[in-house]
């Protein structure tokens, strides 16, 4: 769980939702924007102008209802696209609701043609027939139940706003994923990430003009988070293409230098600067593996102190028939970027950031060599 978010104490169809902080800083802005506004929303959902809830701080109270409706009928979108992927067999580990918007973390999308597809249209279908559940609400509330009126024709304003805009062909947007997975049908999917992916900059950057231009600092804001999500898509498919095929047993470095945790930090640096290395699996006297320790760690510390006080614990472990793909997920978790590899509990070897990045670099020259080799017609 990210230190920047705490975790709900209730699931919702067997799924944690985690709410970043940041949700909390711009929860009361959004009140207040709504508030601000709420004369113009309610004139144009056709609402009396002369109902005394515009008036004091009741158009601040609605504000804050609709923000956190709002944040609710995310999260709607994002179970919407959590119960599709289920059918397919992609478990979602967790729900965050952040500053803009929903993240529903899932395990590997399935590569079935058309998955992504069907997966990410579910969300923006979602939020139309929430919106179609909201008008009904809307008309069928007494007219004289104004703030309800109000609160209800904003949301269904609102979802259709979420679904068309997620429609965008931008990823990480819907419509993003969907134009990926189309592409996927008739072309590698890492091809086809970043093809999606150069059209998510185009539309990154007109948003971001258009955004600067009219003074929008959320359309500036969604803009950015478009552009570097998108990029982040583009350089995680080359990754993982490049990874294909390889298991952690292939990359890592067996035969591994160990330390015990007794040896003092002096001991250990002369270590280091004997054999050349920054990092070593620390064990006990069963060859069990305690932790990580690194040259970093050797900072502010007393030349007679045993490695055990200062080492990263517990050892971040992965099993050496593991996919080189999901060793990349956790050593991007890793905060020293390694894994100690572990059979039956004892050390068979260690695996970098670096090993992995080696291993896709070789595979794209190897791959462009072969792509020389062929006979030019």
């Amino acid at each position: 769980m990210s230190p920047m978010a705490f975790r709900l104490p209730f699931r919702l169809l067997g799924i944690p939702i985690e709410i970043d902080l940041s949700l909390l800083i711009v929860l009361p802005l959004m009140a207040w924007l709504i508030g601000s506004d709420v004369m113009v929303f309610a004139k144009f959902l056709g609402l009396p102008a002369n109902s005394p809830l515009w008036q004091g701080s009741t158009p601040f109270l609605l504000g804050f209802l609709c923000a956190l409706g709002l944040f609710v009928s995310v999260l709607v979108h994002e179970l919407g696209h959590s119960l599709v992927a289920q059918r397919y067999g992609a478990k979602t580990q967790k729900i965050t609701l952040w500053l803009l918007g929903g993240v529903a973390y899932s395990e590997e999308i399935p590569r079935t043609p058309g998955a992504e597809a069907v997966i990410a249209i579910a969300g923006p279908i979602t939020s139309i027939l929430l919106t179609g559940l909201l008008w009904l609400l809307h008309q069928a509330t007494p007219t004289w139940w104004v703030g309800t009126q109000f609160v209800l024709g904003y949301l269904g304003l609102v979802n259709l706003m979420l679904a068309l805009f997620n429609l965008l062909p931008a990823l990480p947007l819907d419509g993003g994923r969907v134009l990926r997975s189309l592409l996927a049908l008739t072309m590698p999917y890492a091809r086809a990430t970043q093809i999606a992916a150069q059209v998510s900059t185009i539309l990154a950057l007109l948003m971001g003009l258009w955004g600067f231009m009219v003074l929008n600092v959320w359309l500036m804001l969604i803009a950015f988070f478009v552009y570097t999500a998108g990029t982040s898509e583009a350089r995680y498919a080359t990754l993982s293409e490049g990874l294909k095929g390889f298991s952690v047993r292939n990359l890592m470095t067996p035969n591994v230098e160990v330390v015990p945790p007794q040896m003092t930090a002096r001991e250990l640096l002369k270590k280091m600067a004997a054999e050349r290395h920054t990092c070593y699996p620390v064990i006990d006297l069963y060859g069990k593996p305690l932790g990580l320790v690194h040259l970093q760690h050797l900072h502010n510390v007393e030349p007679e102190q045993p490695v055990r006080d200062f080492l990263q614990s517990p050892a971040p472990t992965i099993g050496p028939e593991a996919s080189a793909l999901e060793a990349l997920k956790q050593v991007s978790q890793s905060p020293l970027g390694r894994l100690v590899v572990v059979d039956a509990e004892h050390i068979v070897g260690i695996l970098s950031r670096s090993d992995l990045l080696r291993a896709i670099e070789l595979q794209t020259v190897e791959q462009d060599l072969r792509r020389n080799s062929q006979p030019q017609r």
